[in-house]
């Protein structure tokens, strides 16, 4: 944007007005007396001669007010903020790493490995789980590979146990047991967009499912399948669920022979598992394993995938040109009915021509190539705190739709709205976890909130709506001391039904952690059935099928005297006294709600152009150049039609005639 050129322009028209009412002496002196004029001049015939003169000259000027206008802002370069999504061709690869005590070395020297190979992807798309008794998703697949090497150096630091990083495991041990690899692998399956709870016959035998094109889906596992524990899932089980859904998993194992080498060893039923699956299998101190895993993972076939949507900056000048071509055709269709061909001599006619002519360039849009558009940014760290307890399925939104899916496209919008934005997603149900990390990557946070899920029924413990509390104002303390200017906003997003035995604390934050947001209810006063989760969504066992056939069962209500399916209401109550204590406005949700008057009252950013950032390849506008030009060359036209004017009779300044 070239604003300044605007108050530029504005004073070059002045001194072309400036200059135009100066008296013209060169005029005199072709002047001569004539006696008794006034009986000319007061016929009829003159006096309508006389008007329509100036009125074509009125409306000369008025066209050559719009042409300097239109050309002067068509120069400045007029913006518009777009979303795009670039095409790419990638493929995913998730990292699956089994935490076990056993693991650690193992872990940290994947990591290790990977967090240099992602200098050098270009389109793959990386994400890591990790799993014990129970998997966290570190951060989600994504391309911004800034963001997922500094991931993997924190997860590199845990493994080999750096002070202050224990925290980074948290969440790993919820469940019962320990090293449960099946659960960790469907997790790590379940992190594939659009996949989360979807078996191939749902997901249409390729999983080509509403818009999501089949691309290539690795997961590289390290574990030394060690089992400790009940699964809900067993190993066999996983690798059915990934043939299903054509992904590959490749396993990586520290122990290999550890515990013998027959066919029911844990390296052998590892090796076997994986091979099922069309992936390979290595020791992990095999000098071939991760360049033959990365070997097999760029041997499959690419896909184009669009990208993370991106709000760009693009040039708008076509009202403005449009606007100026046609000023330009009325303004000179005037002049010739007023002066013809002749007056003004052949320079003024050619000087016309080239207005009209720059201004049809510049319509055209011409470029040279190598240029970039940059990107919008707004200037924000938001954080979406999100329930994910079980009563989040609740079948009230909408046409009889879980919860959720009011959550995940009220997530998606926001993030619309606020282009350019560092997001980060917290969930919470017996603990809060951070699911993503603050990042600006929109395909990553498009494909966390696809997968979300409620956790385990079985392992639902009873939860408070304020659990995330310690979690979510770590994070902002976090975000406010590594960029103090950047404002924070929270959207906490849930139904406030409170499960748990013990009270829930206030939920509050510091005081200027916060610059706004809202807190989003969901579910209605009736409330709804809950859906169970069981964690074998998607396999197709026998002992599943049932259960898949008569769409699953509901959760029961297990209350004295009751029974039944329990049914789940929203508690907008508590919700409000949450706000209240966040000092946000409370909005209930409803499918179809816009977000425009909720964004208000949240109080976000505003758009900017962004000054670093990774730029979109784009052509250099010059058609700019052109309109300033026009501009230039239409300037005498103003200083010529405001002389005429005050030569009329009458006019201001203008002496009589004798």
């Amino acid at each position: 944007m070239f604003w300044w050129l605007l108050p530029v322009a504005a004073a070059a028209a002045g001194v072309a007005a400036w200059v135009a009412l100066l008296s013209n002496r060169m005029s005199n002196i072709r002047r001569r007396p004539v006696a008794h004029a006034e009986r000319l001049t007061a016929l009829p015939e003159y006096q309508a001669a006389l008007r329509r003169h100036r009125r074509r000259l009125l409306l000369a000027g008025a066209a050559c007010i719009l042409l300097l206008a239109s050309t002067a802002v068509a120069a400045a370069r007029p913006v518009d903020v777009s979303t795009i999504r670039p095409e790419q061709h990638n493929r995913d690869i998730m990292l699956c790493l089994d935490t076990s005590g056993s693991m650690s070395s193992a872990d940290a020297a994947v990591v290790d490995v990977f967090a240099g190979l992602a200098r050098t992807f270009d389109g793959e798309r990386i994400g890591l789980t990790i799993f014990d008794s129970t998997a966290i998703q570190v951060f989600p697949l994504t391309d911004d590979y800034a963001y997922a090497q500094e991931q993997l150096h924190l997860a590199k630091d845990a493994f080999d146990g750096k002070p202050g990083s224990s925290g980074f495991l948290d969440g790993t041990w919820s469940g019962r047991g320990s090293s449960l690899i099946g659960d960790g692998v469907a997790s790590c399956l379940n992190s594939f967009p659009g996949q989360a709870g979807k078996t191939s016959s749902e997901a249409g035998g390729d999983i080509r499912q509403e818009g999501v094109p089949q691309r290539s889906r690795s997961v590289v596992l390290a574990t030394d399948n060690f089992l400790s524990g009940e699964p809900i899932m067993s190993l066999e089980q996983a690798a059915q669920l990934a043939r299903e859904r054509s992904v590959h998993v490749h396993a990586l194992n520290p122990g290999d022979l550890d515990y013998g080498s027959g066919p029911d060893q844990p390296g052998a039923q590892l090796r076997a598992a994986a091979e099922s699956t069309g992936g390979l299998y290595y020791a992990l101190d095999n000098a071939d394993a991760v360049a033959g895993i990365v070997a097999a993972v760029e041997q499959t076939e690419t896909s184009a995938v669009h990208g993370a949507p991106r709000a760009v900056f693009s040039d708008v000048p076509g009202l403005p040109l449009a606007l100026g071509l046609l000023s330009a055709l009325a303004l000179y269709a005037v002049l010739w009915r007023l002066q013809g061909s002749r007056h003004g001599g052949s320079r003024a006619w050619l000087r016309r021509g080239a207005v009209v002519l720059l201004v049809l360039v510049a319509a055209l849009r011409p470029g040279l190539p190598g240029g970039s558009a940059r990107a919008a940014t707004t200037d924000l760290n938001v954080f979406f705190v999100v329930d994910t307890t079980t009563s989040m399925v609740a079948e009230d939104y909408g046409n009889g739709s879980p919860r959720l899916e009011g959550v995940r496209k009220d997530i998606m919008a926001i993030a619309e709205q606020l282009p350019g934005a560092r997001f980060s997603v917290i969930t919470f149900d017996t603990t809060a976890h951070v699911r993503m990390p603050l990042s600006t990557d929109t395909l990553a946070l498009e494909t966390i909130t696809d997968v979300l899920e409620p956790q385990v029924t079985d392992y639902a413990k009873g939860s408070s709506i304020t659990a995330a509390r310690q979690v979510l104002s770590e994070r902002l303390r976090a975000a406010r001391d590594s960029n103090p200017g950047r404002p924070r906003l929270v959207y906490y997003l849930g139904d406030g039904e409170q499960t748990s035995a013990r009270d829930s604390e206030a939920m509050t934050v510091d005081g200027g952690l916060m610059a706004g947001g809202a807190v989003l209810g969901y579910g209605t006063a009736a409330g709804g059935r809950m859906k169970e989760n069981t964690g074998l969504q998607g396999t197709a066992s026998k002992a599943n099928a049932a259960q898949e056939n008569d769409g699953g069962t509901y959760v029961q209500d297990n209350r004295a005297g009751s029974s039944g399916d329990a049914v789940s209401v929203i508690d907008e109550e508590r919700l409000r006294n949450l706000a209240g204590q966040l000092g946000l406005p409370y909005v209930h949700r409803a499918a179809g709600a816009p977000v425009v008057d909720m964004m208000q009252q949240a109080r976000p950013g505003k758009v900017e152009r962004a000054d670093g950032g990774d730029p979109l390849a784009a052509g250099h506008e010059v058609y700019w150049m052109f309109a300033a030009g026009a501009f230039l060359l239409a300037l005498p036209e103003a200083v010529g039609i405001i002389r005429q004017l005050r030569a009329l009779p009458g006019a201001p300044g203008k002496e009589g005639v004798r």
